[in-house]
Formats: C-alpha cells, structure tokens, sequence
C-alpha cells in the first residue's frame, strides 16, 4: 500500500510541477498522427530546441504523408541537415513512401505495425501511442532511465531502456488516462532539472522522495 501511494504522490507531484514549469511546443498541440510522428522522429537525438527552428518550415512544405512520399530526397535532406545526423532524412523519405503505399497514407495505431515503420523505434512508437492514442505507456530514453534510477537508485542491467526491472518500475508510476502528459513531464524534468551533470536537487519537486536527492 504505501509503494502504491509513493507512486501516486510521485506521479501528481511531477504533473503539479510540469503544468507551472513545463515547456511549450507546436508538437505537443498537435493531433494529426502524422505531425506528430515527425517530430518525434525529429526529436530523436536533437535538442528540442534545434527542432523548433526546422518542424514548421518541414510540415509548411510537407503537410501531408503524399507530399513527402512525392518529394524528392534532397528536399527532405535539406531540412534535416539543419538538424544533424543526415542518415534521419533517408528513414523520413521512405517513411512516407511506406505509409502512401502500405497504410493508404495514415500513421497506424497498432504498436507493431508502428515499429515496422522506417525509422520508429520502441521509444517513437510508445511516444505516438500515448500522445495521440490515450495508450497508458510511457516513452522510455536515456532521461527517463536517469531520473527513476536516481530515484529509486537503481542500477541497470546492460542498456537502461532495455531493463526489464527498470521499465516494469517507469510503468508502474505512470497515472492512467495521463500517460501523453506524464512523458512530456519527465521530459522536460530531465532537460530542466534532473540533468545528466549538476542535477538541481534543490528545486527538484520529486526531491523528498528521491534516494539520490538525500545524499546531498
């Protein structure tokens, strides 16, 4: 009973926190699962920041999954060498190519038909379905991993995001029917506050219950 209610706390804490202090993007508005997923796939590696400058101007020429299925590589390269990593631009090419050709140009709302998409990894695919789909999963990255294993202290076996141990823990805090909005707070709570280096402690709200907070 009492690990429940520590998750639940845990859970209303990070959400009272994220609605005064969270981060404003277009993406987050959004409900077109088309958009959505580029800029998750946008997101991919890229400060969220660096995607702000380049998602507009990408969906203002590609609007739909026809137009970029008919445009051309180096159109679509364009945009993403403002972004870095150039390999990105070859996965959202076919990407719309895949999904004009086999999906009738809609985005699927199935998690296995989501990863057999180029380009959509576990992370993608678990981001699109709880934002759009009210599916209570959340998205699991490097940040993710960071702030519950600070939390909890624990240590992962092999890759953190693979850790069957550590993701049973993340889902297990995540609040049904609240899954879009908690994933977004972890986010931002890992880009803000409990950052890889010199983690803000103090003005953490998830500090009084986090193991690596009372060691300071």
């Amino acid at each position: 009973m009492a690990s429940v209610e520590k998750d639940t706390k845990l859970a209303s804490r990070l959400l009272r926190w994220w609605r005064k202090s969270g981060r404003k993007y277009p993406w987050r508005k959004e409900r077109d699962p088309y958009k959505v997923l580029i800029a998750e796939l946008m997101l991919q590696r890229t400060r969220a920041d660096q995607v702000l400058a380049v998602y507009p101007s990408f969906l203002h020429r590609f609007p739909t999954v026809q137009a970029l299925a008919e445009a051309s590589p180096e159109e679509v390269r364009n945009f993403f060498n403002r972004l870095g990593l150039l390999w990105r631009s070859e996965n959202v090419k076919r990407l719309g190519e895949v999904l004009e050709k086999d999906f009738g140009g809609q985005v699927p709302d199935a998690r296995e038909k989501l990863l057999s998409l180029p380009g959509v990894g576990e992370y993608v695919a678990d981001a699109v379905l709880a934002s759009l789909h009210g599916r209570d999963v959340v998205a699991i990255d490097a940040n993710v991993c960071r702030i519950v294993q600070r939390i909890f202290k624990l240590k992962a076996r092999g890759e953190a995001r693979r850790d069957p141990k550590l993701k049973q823990m993340v889902q297990k805090v995540v609040p049904k029917g609240k899954a879009r909005e908690f994933n977004w707070a972890m986010i931002d709570l890992g880009a803000l506050v409990c950052t890889p280096k010199n983690p803000k402690c103090p003005i953490c709200p998830l500090n009084k219950m986090c193991k690596h907070a009372a060691r300071k």
